[in-house]
C-alpha cells in the first residue's frame, strides 16, 4: 500500500493549521505503525515512533494556497516552531507562487523550509497522479 499523503491547507487559520500539522504527526505514527505490525502504544512506550526508522516509507507534504499563505510568514514565530516540528519528523511544506502574488508575499518573508511551487492546484493534481492520497483541513 502506498501511504503518501498530501494534506491540503487554505483557510487563514492559525488553529486550521495547528490542526493540519496534529493530523500529520497522528498519519506518521499510524502508518509507521502499521508498517512495523506494531500498535501505537507499543510505539509510545518504546522511545518513541521516530526511533523506529530514520526516515518514514512514505511521503507528507502539506500543500499551502490562497489565504492561508499569510500563516506561514517569519512574524508568526509561535506556530513557526509548531511547523518546525512536523519538518523535523518529515513533512513537507509547499506553497504556491499565485497565492503569494495575491497576498503580496516574497519568499523571503516566509519561513526558510517552505518551498515554493508555481501553482499549488498544479501540485495538487500532480501529487495525486503520483499516487499521493489527499486531504483536505
Amino acid at each position: 500500500m502506498n501511504y503518501d499523503l498530501v494534506i491540503h491547507v487554505n483557510a487563514n487559520d492559525p488553529a486550521v493549521l495547528e490542526l493540519a500539522f496534529s493530523q500529520a504527526a497522528n498519519y506518521r505514527k499510524a502508518a509507521l505503525a502499521k508498517r512495523h505490525k506494531i500498535s501505537p502504544q507499543e510505539i509510545a512506550v518504546e522511545a518513541g515512533f521516530m526511533a523506529l526508522e530514520g526516515e518514514a516509507p512514505f511521503k507528507l507534504i502539506m500543500v499551502v494556497n490562497g489565504p492561508a499563505v499569510q500563516q506561514l510568514v517569519k512574524e508568526n514565530a509561535e506556530l513557526m516552531e509548531v511547523a518546525q516540528q512536523a519538518i523535523a519528523n518529515g513533512l513537507k511544506i509547499h506553497v504556491g507562487q499565485c497565492a503569494m502574488n495575491s497576498h503580496h508575499l516574497e519568499k523571503d518573508m516566509l519561513w526558510p523550509f517552505v518551498e515554493v511551487v508555481p501553482s499549488a492546484t498544479l501540485e495538487l493534481v500532480q501529487l495525486q497522479d503520483a499516487g499521493f492520497s489527499y486531504i483536505k483541513v
